[in-house]
C-alpha cells in the first residue's frame, strides 16, 4: 500500500505547513489507524502546534530531513494533530507518555500501537544523538524492532497505561459533599506554592496559572485576607514590571523562562491574555492601583484590536517567531535600533525605563537583543535627568509609540485566524468586564460581535456550539469546555444588558450539556459527546477537572449552571450544578492550584445554597 501526506487540504495551519515534509503524514482518523493495522506497523504520533517553537525545530531538523523522512515511511505509519484543533486527543496522549516516560508539553512524540495505544514516547527529539538525549537516526529503528520483536511486552506495557487513564481517572472525580473547607484548603495549597519575592507558583518555568490568580484575588477582594492581597500584588506587579509583558504593544506572552518574569516564551494566546485581562481587572477592583488599571487597558485593546476579526469573532494566538532560526526578533529590540530610532532625551529615558543594554544576554541565539521590562522608576529617572516626573512619562510613552509603530513595520510572527468557541467565551467574558470596570463601551460591542458570530455560524438549531472555525466552515465538532465557557459569556452579556436571547441561547447549551455530555451514572461532564466514537485513546472517557491551563470544564459547566439558576430560578439548574460539584468535591482540598477553578465553583455554590434553603 502506497501512502502519501495526506495534509496539504487540511484546515490547520500546523498541519498545513507539514504538507511539504517528506513524511507520509495522515491526519488522526479512523482511516489512519486502519491503514496502520493492515500494514501491521507502530504508528508515529506527532502533537504539536503552530505556535510551538521546538515544533517547529523538531520539524525543520528532522521531518524535512529525507533520510528521517525514508525511515518513518518504511517502518512507521505517521499521524500528526494539531493540539489546539484536538485537545481531546492531545489530552489523552499527555496523560499515556506523561505516564510511560515523565515527559510531556510539545512537540509530543508518542509511538503506538496500530490501534492507537501508547507504548513509548517523549517530547522533543534531535535528529542525532545529543547529550544523552537519542536521536530519531537511532531511535527510530530501534522502536520499530522491538514492535516486531517483542510484541507482547509492548501490548502489555500498552494495556498498562489504558488501565493507568482509568485509574487516573477515577481517582480525580472523588464524590464528596461540597464544602467550605475544600476550598480553603485549595486556597492554602496556593498560597503555600506562591513565590512570596518574584510572584507566580513554583519556580522556572514560570506559567501565569492566570485560574488560580482568580481565586486569590476574589478570595482578597471578598475577606481581604492579608496573605492572598500581598502574593496577588506581588505576582501582578512583576509580571506586568516584567518582560513577559508586551511592554510596547500590551498583552501577555505565553511564559516566563525564568523565575523572574524576565525572559518570555514570545508567542501570545487568546486565553491567557483574556483570563489575565480578568485577574488584573478584579485585582484592581479591590487595590485601585493605577498600574493594574494601565495594564488593563492595553491588554483589551490588543485583544480588541489585532486580535479581532472583521467578522467579530477573535483569532487564536500570535506566534513567537518570524522563521525556524528566529528567536523573538520581532519583539526584542538591540540597543542601537532604539538609539537610531528615538530622539536623545526619548532614549536616555526609555533606556533606563525598559532596561536596554548592548549586551543584555537576554535571547539565546541573539544576545544583542533585549527584552523590554520595566526596570526602574519614572520618578528615579526623573531625579537622574534632573526633570518632572510628568516629563519622563511623557518621553516613555513618546518612546513606547515610536517603538511600536517601527515594530508595525517588521516582518510579523503568523497570527492563526481560527476561531475556537472557548477561547472566545474567555474573551468576550473579559471585554464584557473591561467595558464596565474601564468604562468602555466598545468592548462590550465587540463582545456582542464575536457572540453574534458563533450564535450565527458556529451553534447548530440544538445549541450546540462548535470548538473550530477556520475560513469558511467548522472544522471540529463541540467539545465541553466550548458549551460551557461560550454559555458563561453569554450570561456575563445577558448580565449587562438584559437580552433575553443571550439567556436563551446560555439554556439551550445547557440542555446540550445535559443531554450529550453528562455522566447520568456518577454525575459530572464528560469531555467529549458520550455517544460519540473515537480512534486510538479517544476511547477512554475522561471527565476533566484539572484547570490545564485553562480552566477545567466540569468545574465551569458548575459555575454554568449555578449562574442560570441565580437567572432563571429554575431549581433544575441548581441540581445540576450541585451533582456535578459532589461528583469531584471528595477530592477537591488536594490539588490545589490545579483545580482553583473548582474552588470558585464551590465557593458560588455554597453561597447559592443558603439562598436555597
Amino acid at each position: 500500500m502506497d501512502l502519501k501526506n495526506r495534509l496539504s487540504e487540511s484546515e490547520s495551519p500546523y498541519l498545513r505547513e507539514a504538507a511539504r515534509q517528506p513524511v507520509h503524514w495522515q491526519t488522526f482518523s479512523d482511516e489512519a489507524f486502519n491503514v496502520a493495522k493492515e500494514l501491521d506497523r507502530p504508528i508515529l504520533l506527532d502533537i504539536g502546534a503552530v505556535w510551538c517553537h521546538w515544533c517547529h525545530v523538531m520539524d525543520n531538523e528532522s521531518y524535512f530531513d529525507a533520510e528521517v523522512a525514508g525511515i518513518i515511511n518504511s517502518l512507521f505509519v505517521p499521524v500528526k494533530v494539531d493540539r489546539d484543533q484536538m485537545p481531546d486527543v492531545d489530552a489523552r496522549y499527555q496523560t499515556a507518555i506523561g505516564a510511560l516516560t515523565g515527559a510531556g508539553g510539545w512537540p509530543l512524540t508518542g509511538f503506538l500501537t496500530p490501534d492507537g495505544r501508547a507504548f513509548y514516547g517523549g517530547t522533543y527529539f534531535p535528529k542525532n544523538d545529543v547529550q544523552g538525549r537519542p536521536g530519531l537516526l537511532s531511535l527510530l529503528p530501534q522502536v520499530a524492532g522491538i514492535f516486531a520483536s517483542r510484541r507482547d511486552e509492548v501490548y502489555k506495557s500498552a494495556d498498562e497505561i489504558v488501565e493507568y487513564l482509568r485509574e487516573y481517572e477515577s481517582g480525580i472525580a472523588k464524590p464528596g459533599e461540597p464544602e467550605e473547607k475544600a476550598v480553603e484548603s485549595i486556597v492554602k495549597l496556593a498560597l503555600d506554592k506562591a513565590d512570596n519575592e518574584f510572584g507566580g507558583f513554583g519556580t522556572a518555568p514560570k506559567f501565569f496559572n492566570a485560574t488560580a490568580l482568580l481565586l486569590l484575588a476574589e478570595e482578597a477582594g471578598r475577606t481581604g485576607d492579608p496573605q492572598s492581597r500581598r502574593v496577588i500584588e506581588t505576582t501582578l506587579d512583576r509580571i506586568a514590571e516584567g518582560g513577559v509583558y508586551d511592554q510596547v504593544g500590551g498583552g501577555f506572552h505565553r511564559y516566563s523562562v525564568d523565575r523572574y518574569w524576565h525572559v518570555p516564551h514570545f508567542e501570545k494566546m487568546l486565553y491567557d491574555n483574556s483570563l489575565m485581562l480578568l485577574v488584573y481587572l478584579k485585582a484592581y477592583e479591590f487595590t485601585r492601583k493605577r498600574f493594574y488599571l494601565d495594564i488593563a487597558k492595553r491588554t483589551a485593546a490588543w485583544i480588541a484590536g489585532p486580535m479581532r476579526s472583521p467578522e467579530g469573532p477573535f483569532y487564536a494566538h500570535i506566534d513567537a517567531d518570524v522563521g525556524p532560526h528566529d528567536d523573538g526578533s520581532y519583539w526584542t529590540w538591540t540597543e542601537n535600533e532604539a538609539r537610531q530610532l528615538l530622539a536623545n532625551e526619548e532614549f536616555s529615558a526609555a533606556a533606563q525605563y525598559f532596561d536596554i543594554r548592548k549586551n543584555p544576554g537576554d535571547t539565546h541565539e541573539l544576545p544583542e537583543r533585549n527584552v523590554l521590562r520595566i526596570a526602574v522608576s519614572p520618578a528615579a529617572i526623573a531625579d537622574q535627568l534632573r526633570k518632572t516626573e510628568e516629563d519622563v512619562v511623557a518621553l516613555i510613552s513618546s518612546a513606547r509609540e515610536k517603538l511600536l509603530n517601527a515594530r508595525n513595520h517588521r516582518k510579523a510572527p503568523f497570527i492563526d485566524k481560527t476561531v475556537f468557541a472557548d477561547r472566545n467565551g474567555f474573551a468576550i467574558s473579559a471585554l464584557v468586564e473591561s467595558s464596565l470596570v474601564l468604562r468602555e463601551r466598545s468592548y462590550l460591542e465587540a463582545a456582542e460581535g464575536a457572540s453574534r458570530f458563533i450564535i450565527d455560524r458556529m451553534m447548530d438549531k440544538r445549541g450546540k456550539v462548535a470548538h473550530a472555525f477556520s475560513g469558511k466552515s467548522v472544522v471540529y465538532g463541540g467539545l465541553l469546555d466550548d458549551q460551557v465557557y461560550f454559555g458563561i459569556s453569554l450570561l456575563d452579556l445577558f448580565d449587562v444588558n438584559r437580552n433575553d436571547a443571550y439567556l436563551a441561547a446560555a439554556e439551550k447549551i445547557a440542555e446540550v450539556l445535559i443531554d450529550d455530555f453528562e455522566d447520568k451514572d456518577r454525575g459530572g461532564f464528560f469531555d467529549r459527546p458520550v455517544d460519540s466514537k473515537g480512534e486510538g485513546l479517544l476511547s477512554a472517557k475522561k471527565k476533566p477537572i484539572d484547570d490545564a491551563p485553562t480552566p477545567s470544564g466540569n468545574s465551569g459547566a458548575a459555575i454554568l449552571f449555578d449562574r442560570l439558576f441565580a437567572a432563571t430560578e429554575n431549581r433544575l439548574y441548581y441540581e445540576k450544578a450541585d451533582r456535578t460539584l459532589k461528583a469531584f468535591a471528595g477530592g477537591a482540598g488536594a490539588f490545589g492550584i490545579f483545580v482553583a477553578n473548582l474552588g470558585r465553583a464551590l465557593r458560588l455554590h455554597l453561597a447559592l445554597r443558603k439562598a436555597v434553603k
